[in-house]
Order: C-alpha cells, then sequence, then structure tokens
C-alpha cells in the first residue's frame, strides 16, 4: 500500500509498475491482494485512490480536480464515474453533504 501511496499523483501507476517496485511478479501481487481484499489489483489501486480523494474532500480546501489529479485520475467524468460507484454520491454532492 505505501508503494501506492508514494505513486498515486501518477495516472499510468498500474499493474505493470506496482510489480516492479514491489520485485514481485505479477502472479504474487495477484494472489496476495486477491487474498486479502477481494479484489483484483486495478480495484485495489483504484480503491486507495478513492480513499484518499475522500480525505482530501473532508480535510481540504481543494477544488474537485485539484483532488483528482492528486490522486492519479486524468479524466473528470471517469474520477466521478468511481466515486459515485464506491460512495454513492459524486465528489461534489459529497463536500456538499460535509458541509450541512
Amino acid at each position: 500500500m505505501k508503494v501506492i501511496e508514494q505513486n498515486m499523483e501518477d495516472p499510468y501507476f498500474g499493474t505493470k509498475e506496482l510489480c516492479e517496485k514491489t520485485n514481485y511478479s505479477y502472479q504474487q501481487v495477484y494472489r496476495k491482494i486477491k487474498a486479502l481484499t477481494g479484489e483484483t489489483i486495478n480495484e485495489f489501486i483504484r480503491r486507495v485512490r478513492l480513499k484518499r480523494a475522500r480525505q482530501y474532500l473532508l480535510q481540504s480546501d481543494l477544488r474537485v480536480s485539484e483532488i483528482m489529479y492528486k490522486v492519479g485520475f486524468s479524466s473528470h467524468s471517469y474520477f466521478t464515474k468511481c466515486f459515485r460507484e464506491y460512495y454513492g454520491v459524486s465528489p461534489t454532492e459529497y463536500v456538499e453533504e460535509k458541509e450541512k
């Protein structure tokens, strides 16, 4: 998880890069993450990014677009889609609920 956090801003950081940086094979990383979380490697990386985005939304005054880039998303629509799937609301709606 630390490797993911250190490379979070890189939108191209994914399965291949995680395996290279941890010196484990794809199969080793896949099995370990699947056993621990039930997710694929990409799903796990996406979840880590979305959790960090949520923290930024709660604890900072950064705009959604700034947060999106800080956690490694390069498409606003894809970030919003993923955030909504995971949290049930868009990032903007999440901020609005937080402010109530």
